[in-house]
């Protein structure tokens, strides 16, 4: 009487296996933000990446990515300690995230092309200092 089950039941479990794998190949992923390049900001006291290249109308999006620490992403000559830490292009008005919070984020969106230093502030000593190339 039971002879007949054991087959039975390994040919329902290859169909839900198969039809878990079809629905799953059926949901599209989600849309990824490709507009947005993002940099963290480490314990270590460096942007990750340093540099970026990035084309006009893309968004730089800063991540304070260490435990416990504050970090800050500016441009501002009026902010750094060192005026040739940073670079505000012709046209364009300096950033400044003031002061972040492990985990918190700043966005920057770059609508004029040219060479965007930035530094934090409290580590700019350190050597925290940053680049974003912006292309046409």
């Amino acid at each position: 009487m039971f002879k007949g089950i054991k087959p039975a039941i390994c040919v329902c479990a290859t169909l839900i296996l198969l039809s878990v794998v079809c629905v799953r190949a059926s949901v599209p992923a989600a849309p990824q933000d490709s507009d947005v390049v993002t940099v963290k900001m480490t314990a270590d006291h460096v942007f990750d990446p340093v540099k970026v290249t990035i084309k006009v109308g893309q968004t730089v999006e800063w991540v304070n990515a260490e435990e416990g620490g504050l970090h800050q992403v500016t441009n501002d000559p009026d902010v750094a300690s060192d005026g040739g830490d940073v670079s505000v292009p012709d046209g364009t008005m300096p950033f400044n995230s003031q002061m972040m919070r492990t985990g918190k984020t700043f966005r920057h969106q770059f609508t004029i092309p040219g060479v965007y230093k930035y530094t934090c502030p409290p580590h700019e000593s350190a050597g925290m200092v940053g680049e974003v190339d912006v292309t046409k």
